[in-house]
Parts: C-alpha cells; structure tokens; sequence
C-alpha cells in the first residue's frame, strides 16, 4: 500500500480497530509494569532491560522468519526505531520515578498530537483551523497536570514524557513515509539488534545481572520486565507497525486517546489515588486529541 492510497479512519476494517483496541489495553498496563520494574531497578536499568529482553526475542524470530532484507534502509531503520523504542523507554522510565502511572498514561495522549505537529513540519501535512485549538487544550492539560503535584520539582518530571511523546509522532510519520514496503519483524528486528547491544552493555555496567539471582527481585520487579518486554514491546509494536501501514500516522498514534482511560484504570487497581487534578487534566487532553481528530 503507498502512502497516497492509506485508508482515514472512517475506512479502517474490524482488524484494525480490533488491533487498535487490544494495542490500547496493553500500553495501557506498560505504565503501571515500569513502575513494578522501579521497585529493584533504577530507570536506566529499566529501560536497559525492556529493549534487552526485546531485541533477544526479536532476533531470533526475524532470522527463522526469513523474511526479505531491507537493503539500504538498515540506518534510517535504526534511527525511527530508535526514536520510536529507545529514547522513549529511558524517557519513561525516569518520569515514573515521580510520577504515578496513571498521569503518566494521561500524558502519553500528547503522542497524537506531535504526530500531527511533526506531520506539518516536516511531512507536508496541512494544518486546519481545529489543529491550533488541540494544541492549546492539550497545553492547558499539561499545565493542570503539573498543579496537581505539590513538588514543583517532581512536576518537572513532566517533560520527560512530554519529551517521549515527542518522539513517537515523529517516529510515527517517519514509518508512514518510509516503511511502508517492509515486513514490521524485519524492521524491529534490525532496530532493535542495536538498541539490544546498547542495554546489554548498560546492564553489565550496572551490575543489573547480580540482582535477577535474588527470587525477590526476580518476582516483584523481573517478571514484570519480561512481560514489558515480551507482550508491550515485541507483540505490540509489531501490530503497531502493521496499524500503521494499514492506516495512517494520526490515527494510529491515535491510540493514545484510549490509553489514559486504560491508564487510569490500571492505576486505581494497583492502589493508585487518582486525584481531580488528574482527571481535570485527562478532560483537557482528550478534548485536545478530538479537536486533532476533526476534519
């Protein structure tokens, strides 16, 4: 499918939006799994864990696929998967070493948006008159978000997922534009190779291979890494990359409009308060996101 014939999100079939559902329920449980990771490790240990794990299940399965090799794209394949995998899971990891996962998950709505930012200025995408209204709701939300923290210091924590956010629209645009002719295993499996080598490297480092012999660390804080990885990284972005191609860069990103519902949810179950502030700003940044979404 060329990028010119991609379907709007009127014309996506019950796959995609069975995907799009499923994708929304599993990302929205990763905030809650990083903070049960945090218990034992830090967040460059986290982070260095996630893509470790992944890039060990990926590989092996792209090599018994055999699958086509995407010559001339191994670079640009690295550098989206890096911005779309990488950076955000240091990213997050370090927000929710203040912050809760369900504001987190809240925050992760602003995904859409820079989609569409990035879209515009660097895509060819046009702005419409709704655009700069989402913008400045989701600003607002941001800003009610951070109120609702009594530390001004841990509201800063803030940015680093606005910041992750940042970079899965433009990771997003960059797979819509120029990825469409290659299989989503291939083009994880070779991102994530390089990024595997960097957290196995951060793990020797850190010493992180002398925790997961403790059974404590290995119930309360491994495990969930490893489903992290396994179902939230691997499965997830492979249906993620396959949306994608299926659709288009906004509506796939628009996922996260679904994920802070899930967030919140997965939140109170694990003994989180959700607090109004929280809410408050969950309802600025969703009516941002569907001001994005009209035509």
């Amino acid at each position: 499918m060329s990028p010119s014939s991609s379907p709007d999100a009127s014309s996506i079939d019950i796959k995609g939006w069975v995907v799009f559902i499923m994708l929304a329920f599993v990302w929205g449980g990763s905030f809650v799994l990083i903070k049960k990771g945090l218990i034992h490790f830090s967040a460059i240990e986290v982070a260095a864990l996630r893509i470790s794990i992944s890039a060990m299940a990926f590989v092996p399965f792209f090599i018994f696929s055999k699958l086509p090799f995407p010559k001339g794209k191994v670079f640009l394949i690295t550098v989206i998967v890096f911005l779309g995998n990488g950076i955000p899971a240091f990213l997050f990891a370090l927000a929710e070493t203040r912050l809760g996962s369900a504001v987190t998950g809240v925050l992760n709505s602003l995904t859409p948006i820079f989609a569409l930012v990035n879209g515009v200025l660097f895509f060819g995408l046009k702005f419409k008159k709704f655009h700069l209204l989402g913008i400045i709701l989701g600003c607002i939300g941001i800003s009610v978000l951070m109120l609702g923290e009594p530390d001004w210091r841990i509201s800063s924590y803030v940015f680093y997922v606005v910041l992750g956010t940042f970079c899965y629209g433009l990771s997003a645009n960059m797979i819509k534009r120029y990825c469409q002719d290659i299989h989503p295993v291939t083009m994880l499996a070779i991102g994530f190779f390089s990024l595997g080598c960097i957290g196995l490297m951060i793990l020797g480092f850190t010493n992180s291979f002398a925790k997961m012999t403790d059974i404590t660390i290995l119930t309360e804080s491994l495990i969930p890494m490893v489903v992290l990885a396994l179902v939230c990284t691997v499965m997830a972005n492979i249906l993620f990359v396959w949306l994608l191609q299926r659709t288009t860069a906004v509506f796939g990103s628009s996922i996260a409009y679904v994920i802070p519902c899930m967030a919140l949810i997965w939140g109170g179950l694990d003994g989180e308060l959700i607090s109004w502030y929280q809410i408050a700003g969950f309802v600025f940044i969703i009516a941002a996101v569907y001001s994005l979404k009209r035509r």
